[in-house]
């Protein structure tokens, strides 16, 4: 690559989940340059995942708005003198965000036209051959940075830790209890289990001795999800507070298991190395299931259209043929001796 870079621009520009799976490559990126200047651009509300990161000098928040704010925010990133951008994300909007930025050297992989928006062009075919950490990492070989770690980071403020435990002590959870949270969001409705089905799951393992049930939620319409999932289950269960990114990351640190949809507080969680049950249909596990922790993934295997990354279904068969037994068996097999009464 010729003379080594002093200040980096990382762009991922997609949901939580996706910034967290980010973080590995972060710390190779730190380790390869350790002297230079890294920053991160993403959405405003994915930043929270980085705000403590140790690898990164900045993030950079991004948020649509009029021309107007949108050429500004371009003449921000010229005035910031990048010499070396990688996009992670390769839509139209981080391609020409690469080019505006005015590095010398922008990595990015051959999605169509974008590609000759980089100088660095990588195959999208062969770094998407494994989990999305992967794929993120494979930028680094153009960069001849080794892979030393494939760890998630997600660091906590001491007043987000702290949060945490003054909620369990108002929920008086004890010692003994072992904490199961639920994520029932989504961003997608075809890609949620359904909320009956979390009703009974949550009526059955809050009836098992020790077991504590907490539901969260992020958005105003999945506080309403989680309400009927709670009244539904006729069960002691804990609906979490409005919290910022960083205090949910610590109540999702603090569970022993966290069953769920494929969505951020899933991702979040095993950042924490929090085991994971993983309900699946349109999405790809392989690519995009739990990282590095111990997981069962959960899909209606008896379908053939598994994996259409479909936004829409109206029939959305591959989530709601997953029953509430398959969850209680993998619940089983992750916390042995917790079904007993």
């Amino acid at each position: 690559m010729g003379k080594e870079p002093n200040n980096i621009l990382v762009i991922k520009m997609l949901g939580v989940g996706d910034v967290v799976w980010t973080t590995p490559l972060l710390s190779n990126l730190r380790q390869g340059f350790p002297k230079a200047k890294i920053s991160f651009l993403c959405r405003s509300f994915c930043a929270p995942v980085l705000a403590n990161n140790p690898d990164l000098n900045e993030v950079i928040p991004f948020s649509s708005g009029s021309r107007r704010d949108q050429f500004m925010f371009i003449r921000e990133l010229r005035r910031r003198k990048f010499d070396l951008v990688i996009d992670l994300f390769g839509s139209p909007r981080t391609a020409f965000l690469s080019r505006a930025s005015g590095a010398r050297t922008r990595i990015g992989f051959d999605f169509g036209y974008r590609r000759l928006f980089y100088n660095k062009v990588l195959s999208a075919k062969a770094a998407n051959q494994g989990h999305e950490v992967e794929f993120h990492l494979f930028a680094l070989k153009t960069l001849r940075i080794p892979v030393r770690s494939k760890e998630l980071v997600f660091n906590l403020r001491p007043e987000e830790t702290a949060f945490k435990e003054r909620l369990w002590r108002e929920w008086g959870i004890k010692a003994e209890e072992k904490i199961v949270g639920l994520a029932a969001t989504s961003g997608c409705s075809c890609r949620r289990w359904p909320e009956q089905n979390f009703s009974v799951l949550a009526q059955k393992l809050s009836a098992k001795k020790n077991i504590r049930v907490i539901l969260f939620w992020g958005l105003k319409s999945e506080l309403e999800s989680a309400q009927r999932i709670a009244k539904g289950s006729e069960a002691k269960v804990q609906i979490i507070p409005k919290t910022s990114l960083g205090q949910m990351a610590a109540l999702l640190a603090g569970c022993d298991l966290v069953i769920g949809n494929n969505c951020g507080p899933v991702q979040i969680a095993t950042a924490f190395k929090v085991p994971i049950i993983n309900f699946h249909g349109p999405t790809r596990p392989l690519g995009q299931g739990p990282w590095g922790v111990p997981h069962v993934i959960l899909r209606n295997e008896s379908l053939s259209c598994l994996e259409c990354n479909k936004t829409n279904c109206p029939d959305p068969k591959c989530m709601t043929g997953i029953s509430v037994g398959q969850t209680m068996e993998a619940f089983n097999r992750l916390m042995p001796g917790r079904l007993e009464k």
